[in-house]
């Protein structure tokens, strides 16, 4: 442990008995938590972020929400907006936020809403669209004011809830305990084949209880840019391009465009970064390179004036195994 974490491990130690008595307050049902007829589906992780949940969420909508009359809620992390938002065609990254406003433009057949107050929002959703058959809950596994009947929890492959500490000594929300609250552990980001000893050692590691189901899910980037060059990535080698990202994690990213052996500059920020004109002519002023992003971030470079030309890659997860498994269990969980 350095200087810096050893500073920091009494507030860790004080946000962890404060997180661990809320917690059993919700346990031993003196807060309540509150339910809905309509099944909701609870998307989140114990750590602050980069776990993936934004792909995942657009994954179960590609899978689901051409069956169900779905609706998507988040906190809207970000936004400029307060209170209960329900998206529109006037909508913004703004006004939302990015990864909501990404998930309304990517998804026609849907609704998303943004509040912090995640009861609120079923409640208005409900009335105002009483054919809503599944909700998914982005980001809510720390809101326990809100029962869903199914709750996924993700954690990256790479950096394990295990092997993490408990703000702000690490990046966890709560106590590693809470993972028992899931009914579906997924580890996101994985290479895409994972041997039986290493998968095997998770297991153990992560330590599965008998209600839950463990999963292992990859990413893939589509070779195709959007935006405003839509060409392969394979057209690429012979120029130099910048990067540029604002997540939470931007490893496997850039290690896409290794692999592929295009030379470029990164130029990284942190999840969520708010993007200037200011910033944009900065990083254009560098060259009249073309500008490869990722999709969260281009949501919001799309509404600034660009020069250069930029573009994104979509994102996709893919099961390494035991697909069909995931979507029984998924069914039989919201038909309950």
């Amino acid at each position: 442990m350095n200087k810096l974490k050893f500073l920091l491990f009494p507030l860790g130690i004080f946000y962890l008995i404060i997180t661990n008595i809320r917690n059993s307050l919700y346990d031993l049902d003196i807060f309540k938590s509150n339910s809905f007829n309509v099944p909701l589906v609870g998307v989140g992780n114990i750590s602050s972020g980069g776990t993936g949940k934004t792909p995942f969420v657009e994954y179960l909508l590609n899978k689901y929400s051409k069956t169900f009359k779905t609706t998507l809620i988040s906190r809207g992390y970000k936004r400029g907006s307060k209170g209960f938002q329900k998206a529109n065609n006037l909508s913004s990254p703004h006004s939302i936020g990015d990864e909501p406003f990404q998930i309304f433009k990517k998804f026609e057949n849907i609704q998303v809403a943004v509040d912090k107050n995640r009861v609120n929002a079923v409640s208005k959703i409900l009335k105002d669209h009483p054919e809503t058959n599944l909700v998914l809950l982005d980001d809510s596994f720390q809101h326990r004011k809100i029962r869903p009947k199914l709750n996924i929890l993700l954690t990256t492959y790479s950096n394990p809830f295990f092997n993490d500490c408990i703000l702000p000594v690490g990046s966890l929300r709560e106590s590693k305990s809470s993972y028992q609250r899931a009914d579906i552990v997924i580890v996101t980001k994985c290479p895409e084949k994972i041997d039986k000893t290493k998968s095997k050692s998770l297991k153990d590691q992560l330590n599965i209880k008998p209600h839950q189901t463990l999963f292992y899910t990859t990413i893939s980037y589509n070779s195709r840019l959007k935006g405003d060059c839509q060409q392969d990535i394979s057209s690429l080698k012979k120029q130099k391009i910048f990067l540029v990202t604002g997540i939470a994690d931007s490893s496997k990213f850039v290690n896409f465009f290794k692999k592929n052996e295009i030379n470029f500059d990164h130029y990284s920020f942190s999840d969520h970064h708010n993007y200037t004109q200011k910033g944009i002519n900065k990083i254009e002023n560098l060259g009249d390179n073309l500008v490869v992003t990722t999709e969260k971030d281009f949501q919001k470079i799309q509404f600034l004036e660009r020069k250069n030309k930029w573009s994104y890659l979509e994102i996709e997860v893919k099961f390494l195994e035991k697909e069909d498994e995931f979507d029984n269990l998924f069914r039989k969980k919201i038909s309950m």
